[in-house]
């Protein structure tokens, strides 16, 4: 399964919920202020389910879905090559019979407020968001590519400065788990 397409829908489902549910209005000021607290209680207005569903649909969320699971087979089918092909069928059924949406839309509800959807949609209906779901692909595969290079990198780098303590460590574990003889 492409790391990518996982990263999109986590992307996608999570940066306008964090960004609409880190804002609040003070009610004195009317203005924003980050909340970060995990324990906030349940907007008093949720999104609807209708407001979800559009979020959702504007955000691609279902052909990514899709995606994932479409990705997701093959992929299993791969590393156990031993299903036979009614589990994998099963699989499929089931896997497309879930509903998603219903399961977003209590999560959604968690945290938005009917207030907070009108303007994620009104953002992701104007130029501006349907822009940023059309390049949300390539962004995330550049990111994910600068991402694994400097990971790379400074695992290196640590890997370099410590090399006489990792060194040392192997040794020490190879004494104290040698490899067995094969047996005749």
């Amino acid at each position: 399964m492409r790391k990518s397409t996982g990263m999109l829908m986590a992307l996608l489902l999570t940066v306008p919920v964090w960004g609409a549910s880190t804002a609040k209005k003070t009610p004195a000021e009317g203005t924003t202020a980050a909340v970060t607290s995990a324990d906030d209680p349940p907007p008093e207005h949720p999104v609807t389910a209708e407001q979800v569903y559009e979020i959702l649909s504007l955000t691609h969320t279902d052909v990514v879905r899709r995606q994932m699971l479409d990705d997701m087979l093959p992929y299993l089918k791969r590393m156990m090559p031993y299903l036979p092909a009614d589990v994998m069928g099963d699989l499929q059924q089931s896997l497309g019979a879930v509903d998603y949406q219903g399961a977003m839309v209590q999560a959604f509800q968690q945290h938005l407020s009917t207030e907070d959807a009108a303007q994620m949609i009104a953002f992701y209906r104007s130029p501006a968001g349907r822009h940023m779901t059309a390049v949300m692909p390539q962004i995330l595969e550049a990111g994910e590519q600068a991402g694994g290079t400097l990971g790379q990198q400074i695992m290196f780098q640590v890997i370099q400065r410590h090399k006489d303590e990792i060194d040392a460590a192997a040794a020490s574990y190879r004494q104290q788990h040698p490899v067995a003889a094969p047996q005749p």
